[in-house]
């Protein structure tokens, strides 16, 4: 049961901070591109959450597959839906990852 619980956990803290850090190295080192970096990588989480859901409940059911092409529209906010509630794990995460950038920019000064 802990390591059904974990292994979801952890990976979701992963995705948020390896996508954090990739936006932040490509973002000039500067405080609105530190803003900049806390909304682009939020919406990629949240997206890259989303369709995680959705391939796991594929998995698990390949009947799943078929409703998505039935009702797109209602599959596709049902797994946003799980996304957006997944934010309690991955957006504390994301939120530190953001507020320590400073320390590691490289030209600009705090």
């Amino acid at each position: 049961m802990i390591l059904q619980l974990l292994l979801p956990v952890l990976g979701l803290m992963l995705v948020a901070a390896l996508v954090t850090r990739a936006v932040e190295a490509i973002l000039p080192e500067s405080l609105g591109a530190l803003a900049a970096t806390t909304v682009i990588s939020a919406l990629l989480v949240w997206l890259l959450t989303s369709a995680g859901f959705a391939l796991l409940y594929t998995i698990e059911d390949a009947r799943v597959w078929d409703l998505l092409g039935q009702a797109p529209s209602a599959s596709l906010g049902y797994f946003l839906r799980l996304g957006a509630s997944a934010v309690l794990i991955w957006g504390p995460v994301l939120l530190l990852v953001v507020s320590t950038a400073p320390r590691r920019w490289k030209t600009a000064v705090w």
